[in-house]
């Protein structure tokens, strides 16, 4: 499952994702039309992740994922990426060390948080 995720209300430049489990071509439809409207509204958007558990992705959702996301590449502020799941949040902080235009930042589930404070500001 891939949803958007709960987010205070005044956070609109903030596109919240959680994904639990397998992730389909359709959770990925809804999530490409939100991140379009939230783009609509804000020059720039930065992104939360919250990861449970990973069961997988179909690869017709990942090309149209990776096809959106390079589209709107310098749209993109920030990256929080909360997790337990060991190496996904270390992945994030070494991601953040080859990309130029965007901070991405990983934190395990007990500085959830502090993830949304960062995110938000």
């Amino acid at each position: 499952m891939l949803r958007i995720a709960p987010f205070p209300a005044d956070a609109g430049h903030v596109l919240p994702i959680e994904i639990d489990g397998a992730v389909g071509q359709q959770d990925f439809a809804n999530i490409v039309a939100e991140l379009e409207n939230r783009l609509a509204e804000h020059d720039k958007l930065s992104l939360y992740v919250e990861i449970h558990s990973l069961g997988g992705v179909s690869p017709q959702a990942l090309f149209n994922d990776l096809k959106t996301a390079i589209k709107h590449w310098d749209r993109f502020d920030k990256q929080a990426v909360v997790t337990d799941i060991s190496g996904v949040a270390e992945a994030a902080d070494w991601s953040d060390k080859i990309t130029s235009k965007m901070t991405i930042r990983g934190f395990p589930m007990a500085e959830r948080e502090s993830a949304r404070q960062w995110i938000i500001a």
